[in-house]
C-alpha cells in the first residue's frame, strides 16, 4: 500500500462510531511500516506497549485492520507482463458480475479486480511471464457470455506513493 499516512484521518460522521487519535496515530505508523514491533509503535504514539498491544487488537476486530501483507517484487519472480483489462459486461451479465469476479480472482494471474463506473464494469490486473500469457489468459478467462468486450493494455510501470 505505501505510506498513506496523510489518508489516515478520521472522515468519519461524528454521529458515526470515530477513532481516537490514538487509533490514528497507529493506523499511520502502520501504514508506514506494519513490520514495526509492538514496543517501538507503543513508544512513537507515546502509549504503554500493552494499551498498544490491545488498540491494534481492538481495530483488526472493528475490521480497521484488515491484516498485514508482504509487498512482493513479482518482476523478481519472473513476472514481466503486467496486463490492465478493461471488461464491459452484458446487460444480462451485469446479474452475474459477482460470480465473474469471484471466477477471476481464483486464477494465480490475477493481482486485482476492480468494479468501476462508466464505459467498463471491471478492471482486471493481471501479472504474466510472457505476453502469450496474457493472450491465454484473455482466451480461457474472459470468454464468457457475460462478458460483451474486453481491451487490454500493457502496463509499462506502477507507482505509489
Amino acid at each position: 500500500m505505501g505510506n498513506r499516512s496523510g489518508l489516515i484521518v478520521d472522515h468519519r460522521t461524528p454521529e458515526s462510531d470515530s477513532l481516537a487519535e490514538v487509533d490514528l496515530a497507529i493506523l499511520r505508523e502502520l501504514s508506514a511500516d506494519a513490520r514495526i514491533s509492538n514496543r517501538e509503535l507503543a513508544e512513537r504514539v507515546g502509549i504503554a506497549p500493552s494499551t498498544c498491544s490491545g488498540r491494534v487488537s481492538a481495530l483488526r476486530r472493528r475490521g480497521v485492520i484488515r491484516g498485514f501483507h508482504a509487498d512482493i517484487d513479482l518482476e523478481a519472480l519472473g513476472l514481466h507482463v503486467f496486463g490492465m483489462i478493461s471488461v464491459r459486461m452484458t446487460p444480462v451479465g451485469r446479474a452475474s458480475m459477482a460470480a465473474v469476479i469471484d471466477r477471476l480472482l481464483a486464477v494465480p494471474e490475477t493481482l486485482e479486480v476492480f468494479q468501476v463506473s462508466g464505459e467498463r464494469d471491471l478492471l482486471v490486473h493481471i501479472a504474466t511471464t510472457h505476453p502469450l500469457g496474457l493472450h491465454a489468459f484473455i482466451d480461457e478467462h474472459l470468454a464468457d457470455q457475460a462478458i460483451a468486450h474486453t481491451q487490454t493494455s500493457l502496463v509499462f510501470g506502477h507507482h505509489r506513493g
